[in-house]
């Protein structure tokens, strides 16, 4: 575990709000049983935003909080943007979790604010039940 922690203080070490205007402040970590590879971002709040990363059967879900409204019309530059910055980082998180064996989901940062820790636990809770995270929740 210690080497994880490694991983995930060179990882959120990595970002700094002035650059990026958000701030890394809750990792968790997955296991997909199809090795695949593949990214999603989902829209917490206004100023709130989690990008998933799936590299393999590992999955990485980084949770960001910024001050100020972030803009739909700017989604494509800030995923390239965050893939960019945190890709270094959250491949070194995977090589450090698939050598420790870590098998089950687990939150290894969090200070979260209150809404981000609500997804992220919904989303914890929704590996291990075995439920998918992209289940519609509305109706379309």
């Amino acid at each position: 575990m210690r080497e994880i922690q490694k991983a995930v203080i060179g990882l959120v070490s990595s970002f700094s709000p002035e650059e990026t205007g958000l701030k890394l402040s809750g990792i968790l970590v997955t296991r997909e049983k199809n090795s695949a590879y593949n990214f999603s971002l989902f829209d917490v709040s206004e100023s709130e935003v989690v990008l998933m990363l799936q590299i393999g059967s590992v999955v990485v879900y980084l949770a960001f909080e910024g001050e100020e409204e972030i803009d739909e019309e700017e989604y494509p530059e800030l995923v390239e943007e965050l893939i960019g910055k945190s890709l270094p980082g959250v491949k070194e998180l995977i090589r450090t979790i698939e050598g420790s064996g870590l098998a089950e989901p687990r939150i290894v940062y969090d200070e979260m604010s209150p809404e981000l820790k609500e997804f992220m636990y919904d989303v914890l809770m929704r590996y291990l039940k075995g439920r998918s995270v992209y289940d519609q929740t509305e109706l379309a």
